[in-house]
């Protein structure tokens, strides 16, 4: 997969799904702690989401953070907007932000 392939695929997979994770593993066998947690948080939502093991590629990861301009893993993205990693969804999760804004992509989603 060329670079390119790579980039388009990133950017059908973050269009494709209202709620995207992107992740080392997947969201039902991560393979590190702050993406077992990211997906934990994003379950809690209630909402479905898209997972994808950027570990299947090695360059695959390095072309997700030129995207983006984040350099970890995991990334989380809502309605086409990065919202951030671990941390920041954690905490987007903790005060009740990140509900409200996948519960209004969503609701926009279906409207």
């Amino acid at each position: 997969m060329t670079k390119d392939e790579m980039l388009a695929e990133v950017k059908q997979l973050i269009a494709d799904n209202t709620l995207m994770l992107f992740m080392k593993g997947t969201a039902d066998a991560p393979m590190c702690g702050f993406s077992h947690q990211t997906a934990e948080v994003l379950r809690q939502t209630g909402k479905p989401f898209g997972d994808k093991n950027v570990l299947e590629i090695p360059e695959y990861r390095y072309v997700l953070s030129e995207h983006s301009g984040w350099p970890t893993i995991p990334q989380v993205f809502i309605n086409g907007e990065f919202v951030g990693g671990c941390d920041i969804v954690t905490q987007l999760y903790q005060s009740g932000e990140l509900q409200k804004k996948v519960d209004e992509a969503f609701a926009g989603a279906n409207a």
